[in-house]
């Protein structure tokens, strides 16, 4: 058993791999993908650490590593991005929210907070911050 692909050894090895391929960010990345292969959130990747892998979750797992190293975002991959503490549906038709896009949400709010005002947020991409601000 000591040759089984544990969830820290596939962790390990995919790790590694991104980053001889120049994946940025490879250990978040093979993290999300493998949460993602397996249904569990990352979290408890770690609280199973030790848990070996079955030839079908491998496979699965193999795919998804497959087509992020062909530079697809994991996102799509996915077809998950947070954004403001929100779990958003993104696809190759929309834009990924990005981190810094936070910043003109907390900047609309505090504006929004000082004078009443109404929001349109009209083909501005993924929808996100018409959705952060009207979840706030």
């Amino acid at each position: 058993m000591g040759d089984a692909w544990t969830i820290l050894k596939v962790l390990h090895w995919t790790t590694e791999y991104f980053k001889r391929r120049g994946i940025p960010q490879p250990r978040s990345d093979a993290e999300v993908l493998l949460a993602y292969a397996l249904g569990l959130e990352r979290l408890q990747l770690y609280l199973r650490y030790d848990q070996p892998l079955g030839d079908g979750e491998l496979a699965r797992f193999r795919e998804l590593v497959k087509r992020r190293a062909a530079r697809e975002p994991t996102q799509y991959i996915t077809g998950r991005q947070e954004f403001w503490s929100l779990e958003l549906e993104v696809t190759p038709a929309t834009l990924i929210p990005r981190p810094e896009t936070e910043v003109l949400v907390e900047r609309a709010l505090e504006l929004i907070q000082r004078h009443p005002w109404r929001v349109l947020d009209l083909g501005t991409g993924s929808g996100a911050v018409a959705i952060a601000l009207a979840h706030d």
